[in-house]
């Protein structure tokens, strides 16, 4: 799934629990038309059963809680955490140019394309600009349109026009290159507050 599809599934999911929270908390104050204060909001069955193991309902609760916070704790730092390296698997150079052989070629052919060797090749290219103090590039998604998320480290001093179109030139030339489109193109820049490295 893209990073895009995967913020819009667990937006959706929040906000169920939120309406799901929200209209437990309202139906607690008697304020949801239909739905008496003192009822409990779980059905018959499930407070039988956690009357059945008394005294383990409350510890089993617990046990229950903690195990989904220590969940929901990996899933959170796993959607926080940017990848390694890029999502999009290799494909065939070829299925996106679409060039085809002719009829007297010896043969096809295929050129395979690796989406971690067209990530380094891009944030190279941005780093080109002395401007760029680092880059760092995912490609997620399918070919020949993925999603590209660019992340730049440049200098106090950079100029936000010049880098503007240098970056966009190098998007340029890697669509050339690649014959990828990005159909989602996301660039953040911060500032790199740390000196630049000296070269000798």
């Amino acid at each position: 799934m893209s990073h895009a599809g995967n913020r819009i599934l667990w937006t959706v999911v929040g906000l169920l629990l939120t309406a799901l929270g929200a209209a437990g908390a309202v139906a607690n104050l008697g304020h949801l038309p239909g739905i008496d204060e003192r009822a409990p909001l779980v059905w018959t069955g499930l407070r039988g059963l956690y009357r059945d193991i008394s005294p383990w309902g409350p510890i089993v609760t617990i046990a229950l809680g903690l195990i989904l916070a220590f969940l929901g704790g990996l899933l959170l730092r796993g959607q926080l955490r940017p990848a390694s390296h890029p999502g999009m698997d290799a494909y065939d150079l070829n299925s996106v140019t679409g060039k085809r052989a002719e009829p007297d070629d010896t043969g096809p052919g295929i050129t395979i394309v690796q989406g971690s060797a067209l990530a380094d090749g891009l944030e190279r290219d941005l780093t080109r600009d002395p401007q760029i103090r680092r880059a760092s590039v995912w490609l997620t998604g399918d070919p020949p349109t993925p999603e590209v998320r660019i992340k730049l480290y440049v200098s106090p001093q950079a100029p936000l026009g010049a880098l503007r179109e240098y970056v966009q030139s190098a998007v340029d030339r890697f669509a050339a290159t690649s014959g990828l489109h990005p159909r989602h193109l996301d660039i953040t820049a911060r500032v790199d507050s740390g000196s630049a490295a000296r070269v000798h």
